[in-house]
């Protein structure tokens, strides 16, 4: 007696198990690029509190990283012909040069506790929009509740420098949401561009190192011979290995997984791990207040960005 197999069974139960395949990888990888960028937090507000400006840490950061992803780029091509000029400008922009110059610049005046809850505790808000700007994307009544959360939880974590003008944390706080912003856009970029997060990485580092590397050294000098030997491989660790090139490389690899706001919602978690690496590391406590504001933001973004939702997990394309 021969038994025979439903072709359309099979077919479903090997489509079910590539959507938990992709959820676990994206998972995973989209945990990877957390863990680093919340040591990127702290390591670049260490950075420019210290003997760094803002522009010493994006010329380690892109020096680093483009000459370790120079092979990449020597075989893929520098994306104008897969991209064209414009989607590469967002991708260049959106987590490169111009990204990291308004984050470090935002760590001069605030935590690293606050730029990872208003930065990366938004990002993912700001996902959602540009995905309903680009695709019609609507949200739902969990959506909106979502937002709700993360606006109260980014009052929250501000208090304590919205109505104190002479700490100027607040400026940081405004820096922070733009740069939130600006990753965003580069996220809902990268997701339709069809690029290798490998090429994608690179592409943003040439071309970063590129437009920078005359500028810093014509205008400002280097600061870099005077810093301490320690201090210097260890931002070329954080800035150009970690930030330049792991957690995009992993962050890319989950949007491919997951798509743009599954993806993005898992940097919620980024301002809880900032926050507890600071208190040691730092020496930054946050409030009870800003604990309670931490809290809800990540839950906030959760909901916001639909990331509660698993069975839509968008499959490699």
């Amino acid at each position: 007696m021969r038994i025979q197999l439903n072709p359309t069974v099979s077919f479903l139960s090997g489509e079910r198990n590539e959507v938990r395949r992709n959820l676990a990888i994206g998972v995973g990888a989209g945990a990877l690029a957390v863990l680093s960028w919340a040591a990127w937090l702290v390591g670049t507000r260490f950075a420019v509190t210290t003997h760094l400006r803002p522009v010493d840490v994006a010329f380690v950061r892109y020096l680093v990283s483009a000459v370790l992803l120079a092979p990449v780029l020597w075989r893929y091509g520098f994306g104008l012909r897969q991209l064209g000029l414009a989607r590469t400008a967002l991708l260049v922009g959106g987590a490169g040069l111009p990204f990291l110059l308004v984050a470090s610049s935002g760590m001069k005046f605030a935590a690293a506790s606050d730029a990872g809850a208003v930065m990366m505790g938004t990002m993912p808000v700001f996902v959602a929009l540009f995905s309903a700007l680009v695709s019609g994307e609507r949200f739902d009544a969990m959506r909106l509740i979502g937002f709700g959360a993360v606006l109260a939880g980014i009052v929250g974590i501000a208090a304590h420098g919205l109505f104190d003008l002479q700490s100027g944390a607040w400026r940081g706080h405004i820096l922070f949401l733009v740069a939130a912003a600006m990753f965003a856009i580069y996220t809902v970029t990268f997701r339709r561009s069809g690029l290798s997060p490998w090429h994608g990485a690179a592409i943003v580092n040439a071309y970063s190192l590129a437009l920078f590397a005359p500028v810093y050294l014509y205008l400002y000098g280097s600061s870099l011979a005077s810093a301490p030997v320690g201090e210097m491989a260890t931002q070329g660790l954080v800035q150009g290995v970690l930030a330049g090139i792991v957690a995009l490389f992993f962050f890319g690899e989950s949007v491919r997984r997951l798509g743009a706001a599954r993806a993005a919602v898992l940097g919620s978690f980024a301002p809880v791990l900032g926050a507890l690496l600071a208190m040691p590391l730092l020496g930054e406590y946050p409030s009870r207040l800003a604990w309670v504001a931490i809290v809800a933001v990540s839950v906030g973004v959760v909901l916001a960005s639909g990331g509660l939702s698993v069975s839509k997990s968008a499959p490699v394309k």
